[in-house]
């Protein structure tokens, strides 16, 4: 399938990485869901670093806390490198739904189809300087192999990719917090990195002062000396400020949130649908800080 327009680039939107039900991805490749801008949805492999360079552009974005989508810019057929772009409200819901249709069946309503162009053009100004970037490293990113869906086959959730947040924008407060994790190469050294719940009920990986981090773990270790119960610990924000609350919990919810840590820990995925008991207890937080929606 020729992906180059001979008059303008075949740009396309990144969603998200997956796994397909018995596919087998071939050593230092992902594989992507995407879809370009006429509103059709493929599945490809893409090289390692190309999705991890996506994933690092992400990632600066969610620590300044701006909503953004990751563009596949063409730079050669069937080659592309990705560009993270920042995006408004109106595409955020765009690209939330956008990800709903094209997992569940791999074709997009006509209603969300007018929102891909205008997201993709936003990578057109990156161009140029990804382009001299390239040049410099002399590195071109592999080829991709693309199928176009009409229906995406059935895949267990254990088969999801971990996924780049690229249609969320922000996490929903309250956090339940999961784990402290360490440190990665691009931790600053006055942060923390925790691995959360949000109120939605999706599992990220989020830093915060490590100052926050410190106290939370003076305040557990007096909670366990004066009581037996099970204390879980919550993250609230307002404005630029944290701030930690602690709820008890019951035994089972703690075994659900303990389950929901190990799944990430053995398969780095952050999507899995979570049970009655671990919602239970995003309720009861939600309840508890009186916090309305996001």
């Amino acid at each position: 399938m020729a992906l180059l327009n001979n008059k303008r680039p075949n740009d396309v939107l990144f969603l998200m990485p997956v796994r397909l039900a018995g596919e087998k991805i071939p050593r230092g490749r992902v594989g992507m869901l995407y879809c370009d801008a006429a509103g059709r949805v493929y599945t490809a492999f893409i090289s390692r670093s190309v999705y991890e360079r996506a994933r690092d552009g992400g990632a600066g974005m969610e620590r300044r806390h701006k909503p953004f989508a990751t563009i596949g810019l063409e730079i050669g057929p069937g080659r592309f490198i990705p560009a993270t772009v920042e995006i408004g409200a109106e595409e955020v819901w765009a690209l939330e739904h956008i990800l709903e249709h094209a997992l569940k069946s791999g074709k997009l309503p006509d209603i969300l189809k007018k929102y891909l162009r205008p997201i993709i053009n936003l990578g057109e100004s990156r161009r140029e300087a990804i382009m001299s970037e390239q040049k410099r490293h002399r590195r071109v990113p592999a080829g991709m192999t693309p199928r176009v869906l009409d229906r995406l086959p059935y895949y267990p959730e254990k088969d999801i990719e971990i996924s780049m947040p690229i249609y969320k924008a922000e996490y929903s407060y309250p956090f339940v917090v999961l784990k402290r994790l360490p440190p990665d190469e691009s931790t600053p050294h006055d942060s923390q990195r925790l691995l959360i719940l949000d109120s939605d009920g999706d599992m990220a990986v989020t830093e915060v002062p490590a100052r926050l981090a410190r106290q939370m773990e003076i305040d557990l270790a007096e909670y366990d000396k004066k009581s037996r119960e099970h204390t879980c610990t919550l993250i609230s924000r307002d404005n630029d400020d944290f701030t930690l609350t602690y709820m008890t919990i019951t035994q089972p919810q703690r075994k659900a949130l303990e389950t929901l840590t190990r799944y990430f820990e053995e398969t780095g995925g952050s999507r899995r649908p979570i049970s009655t008991e671990a919602r239970t207890v995003l309720i009861q937080a939600k309840d508890m800080l009186s916090v309305p929606g996001r």
